[in-house]
């Protein structure tokens, strides 16, 4: 399967891009999560902050044991290929559009499908019959066209269609490094 060529970063057109609710201290994405009142965004559970901040942890562990070189603690967050569902996620959606190979492979990790809904997969016996092997766990650039090969490319037909792939919208794709703050903000 070809890999799609761009990395797609969805954000609120007030805010701006490039913001993630964990750059904050834990009380301040409390308050910030509580503010939010349109979208799918809105919608997240209580305990969505505390669930965030340890999937980060999780995450970032995960890529660094597998020789990830992480220059942030928390990521920035893109889909790998377009994903027009997660503009309901935001009142104003805009997008900045980032060739893949802008990005060094040892500053990129994947999960599939997004990585709350990965791990969530992986831990919960509740949703096991969604359960896929490769849920729970980070991927390496270098092992993303072995990833894609087996599971195919997330698509709104299949996830519309197939119940068993109702949770794979799309393959997230964290960046642990900040120049794309410096080389792409202007260009959203």
């Amino acid at each position: 399967m070809k890999i799609p060529a761009f990395l797609y970063h969805y954000y609120e057109i007030e805010q701006g891009p490039f913001l993630n609710i964990t750059q904050n201290k834990f009380e301040e994405a409390i308050k910030v999560q509580n503010n939010i009142s349109v979208g799918f965004n809105s919608k997240r559970p209580p305990n969505y902050i505390e669930l965030r901040f340890a999937l980060e942890k999780r995450l970032k562990e995960s890529f660094v044991a597998k020789g990830g070189k992480p220059k942030r603690n928390d990521p920035f967050y893109f889909t790998l290929g377009e994903c027009e569902w997660l503009k309901s996620c935001y009142k104003n959606p805009g997008v900045v559009k980032i060739p893949l190979t802008a990005i060094k492979p040892e500053q990129i990790s994947f999960t599939y499908p997004d990585s709350m809904v990965s791990f969530q997969l992986y831990d919960e016996p509740k949703l096991s019959k969604y359960r896929k092997a490769c849920n729970g766990h980070v991927y390496l650039l270098n092992e993303l066209k072995v990833l894609l090969n087996e599971y195919g490319l997330p698509s709104e037909e299949k996830w519309l269609s197939q119940e068993n792939l109702k949770y794979d919208r799309y393959v997230e794709v964290q960046v642990w490094d900040d120049f794309i703050i410096n080389e792409y903000q202007d260009k959203a």
